[in-house]
């Protein structure tokens, strides 16, 4: 649900939910986990292209799954940017879209890495 009809700010909200969870499962992985204090590159990356990598890198399926979780985390950011700095109204319909897609992406991560 939407409070307040802020569905601009909730696609912000869809994308970083699906951020921090990535990030979570990250440093709590039984495979060479990454702790939340060494997930920004010092090497002037972008954390969210680091973090978006490393989960692409450690999914557990098809290629085809894996190319479809990393392109629905990329639209939702995109959307996300567009949300922060452009001037852009996201609709209802757009923002419930993008909150559909988070909870998709969210029980991808669960599903491929496990209920950790």
């Amino acid at each position: 649900m939407i409070n307040n009809k802020q569905f601009t700010s909730s696609v912000h909200c869809s994308y970083y939910a699906v951020f921090q969870y990535m990030k979570y499962m990250l440093a709590h992985t039984d495979q060479n986990p990454i702790s939340f204090e060494t997930q920004n590159p010092s090497d002037g990356k972008s954390s969210h292209e680091f973090i978006i990598e490393e989960i692409k890198s450690r999914l557990n399926t098809s290629s085809r799954n894996i190319r479809s979780f990393t392109e629905g985390v990329r639209l939702l950011k995109k959307d996300r940017v567009e949300a922060d700095y452009a001037i852009r109204v996201f609709t209802d319909i757009e923002s419930l879209s993008c909150i559909e897609r988070a909870n998709g992406l969210i029980t991808n991560l669960k599903t491929y890495f496990g209920n950790i």
